[in-house]
C-alpha cells in the first residue's frame, strides 16, 4: 500500500475515533506548534474550509518514521473539515502557502487510546513536519482579504424594515464539488449576531463544528432556505428577518422578541 493511500485511510477512516479520545483527553498536553521556516511574503493564509495542499513527514518522538506524503503527490483535504486528525486540524491554521511547520501532537489530538492498527500504538504523541504547498481554493469575489466576521450591510435598510431573507457570499472555492440541498447532512462552522454586532452563539469559540440535515426543520428557517445552494468551502452571510427566526417570541435573554439575525455560516462538508 503506498504511503498516500495508507494516509487516507488511516486518516479519513480514523478521525471519528480521534475526535472521540480528543473528547475523552485531559489538558496536560498540549499541540506545539514550530515554525521552521516562512516565505518572506505570505500572500494567502490557511483558514478553516480552505482545500489544501501539503507534504509531510509523520514520525514517532524516537524518530522513527511511520507514514509521509508520497514523493511528488501532495495531500489534499479541507481544513477545519474533520477529515484528519484534530492536531492537523488545528495546527495547520493561518499557515502560508511555503511555510514549514513541526507539530508535536498528543494522543488526544491524534489517535487516543485506540491507536491506529499496528502502525500507530494506543497514547502516541506523534511528531509531524508539514509543508503547505498551496491553498487551491482560495479564490474569493472581488477581495483578497476575506471578510469572515458577519456585519449588516451598510445600505440595508432598518433592522425593522428587513422582512425578506439576505444572503450574501463572503468567500467562494474556485471550484464547486458538491452544493448543499435539501435532505443533505452538513457541518458548518457559524457566529450569531444581533444587529448591534453583540455575538449570541459561535461554534468557533466551542472549536466544534456544528450538524445537522439541511430542510427538516432542525434548525430556524432562514437557516433552512439560506444554507441550500452553499459549496463546501463556502461562506455567507445570512441577514434573517423575525418570521424567519424566532419571532416575537425571541429566547429569553439572549435574542429579544421580533429580532433580525445576522450569521456567518461556513459550510465545511456535506456528510
Amino acid at each position: 500500500m503506498s504511503c498516500q493511500r495508507f494516509w487516507c485511510g488511516l486518516v479519513a477512516v480514523l478521525a471519528l475515533w480521534a475526535f472521540t479520545a480528543c473528547a475523552q483527553g485531559t489538558a496536560e498536553e498540549e499541540l506545539k506548534v514550530q515554525v521552521l521556516s516562512k516565505p518572506g511574503v505570505c500572500e494567502f493564509e490557511s483558514a478553516t474550509g480552505d482545500k489544501i495542499q501539503v507534504k509531510y513527514v509523520g514520525r514517532f518522538t524516537n524518530g522513527t518514521i511511520f507514514d509521509q506524503s508520497a514523493e511528488g503527490k501532495p495531500f489534499e483535504f479541507r481544513l477545519g473539515a474533520g477529515q484528519v486528525i484534530m492536531g492537523w486540524d488545528k495546527g495547520l491554521n493561518r499557515m502560508c502557502a511555503g511555510e514549514r511547520r513541526r507539530l508535536t501532537i498528543p494522543s488526544h489530538l491524534a489517535y487516543g487510546e485506540k491507536g491506529a492498527g499496528g502502525v500507530i500504538p494506543p497514547g502516541a504523541t506523534l511528531v509531524f513536519e508539514v509543508e503547505l504547498i498551496q491553498i487551491p481554493d482560495k479564490a474569493l469575489l472581488g477581495s483578497e482579504e476575506p471578510e469572515r466576521r458577519p456585519r449588516p450591510d451598510p445600505d440595508a435598510a432598518r433592522p425593522e424594515d428587513i422582512k425578506e431573507l439576505v444572503k450574501q457570499t463572503l468567500v467562494r472555492p474556485q471550484s464547486c464539488s458538491q452544493v448543499a440541498k435539501v435532505g443533505d447532512s452538513v457541518s458548518v462552522h457559524y457566529m450569531g449576531q444581533l444587529t448591534n454586532l453583540k455575538t449570541f452563539d459561535s461554534s468557533l469559540s466551542r472549536d466544534e463544528p456544528f450538524v445537522f440535515t439541511l430542510g427538516e426543520g432542525q434548525v430556524i428557517p432562514g437557516w433552512d432556505q439560506g444554507i441550500v445552494g452553499m459549496c463546501v468551502g463556502e461562506s455567507r452571510r445570512l441577514i434573517i428577518p423575525p418570521d424567519l427566526a424566532y419571532g416575537a417570541s425571541g429566547v429569553g435573554d439572549v435574542i429579544p422578541p421580533n429580532a433580525v439575525l445576522i450569521f456567518s455560516v461556513q459550510l465545511l462538508k456535506i456528510n
